[in-house]
């Protein structure tokens, strides 16, 4: 007499071709992974780049000679664009701005002077407050003589000079600028590559 031998589960053979199924509809080619991906950073990096590009930082191209030797015409400078929004500047930063006489134009120049401060071109030297500025960074000249000729610089406001005195277009002649025409400040060199710096 044989054993009795129970017929295969219907449910259950039917849960094992599912499986088997489900598990060749989860299989994803190299490619397809790979492909999914990339498609997955760009997505994500895009819109990235475009945010800092248009929020925080931005690369400008120097033109000119007015800020040597610290800069140079064809450099490229990255720009930092947060801080002159959160009022984060001082004497001394370099600072990209929308030029007084063109604002189509931008100029980079260096912060001489904040708001409330007093400026006096004697000879070679800038006066802060009376005080002579050290500047090593420079390519001196000699000021109109006019003793006693004072800028004070107004709330919001900003003097600024070009390293290279001799030729550079700056606050001496188009006088101070306002904050508000700031277009960010200059955070490093970045080319060319032997002559990176961080200011």
């Amino acid at each position: 007499m044989t054993g009795f031998q129970s017929p295969n589960d219907s449910l259950d053979s039917l849960d094992d071709s599912n499986g088997s199924a489900n598990s060749n509809k989860r299989k994803i080619s190299p490619l397809k992974r790979l492909l999914l991906e990339g498609l997955l950073v760009i997505a994500i990096a895009f819109p990235l780049a475009w945010g800092l590009h248009t929020f925080v930082t931005q690369v400008y191209a120097v033109s000119g000679h007015s800020m040597e030797p610290t800069l140079h015409d064809g450099e490229r400078v990255v720009v930092d664009k947060i801080r002159p929004v959160l009022g984060d500047l001082e004497r001394g930063d370099l600072i990209i701005f929308a030029s007084p006489e063109d604002p189509s134009k931008n100029l980079i120049k260096r912060i001489i002077a904040v708001a409330g401060d007093e400026v006096e071109l004697v000879g070679d030297q800038v006066l802060i407050n009376g005080v002579a500025l050290q500047e090593d960074y420079i390519h001196r000249t000699l000021f109109p003589n006019r003793p006693g000729e004072v800028t004070v610089v107004k709330p919001g406001h900003l003097f600024m000079l070009g390293d290279n005195r001799p030729q550079s277009r700056d606050s001496r002649q188009f006088g101070i600028i306002p904050v508000e025409s700031i277009r960010g400040k200059v955070l490093m060199r970045l080319w060319p590559l032997d002559e990176f710096t961080v200011f």
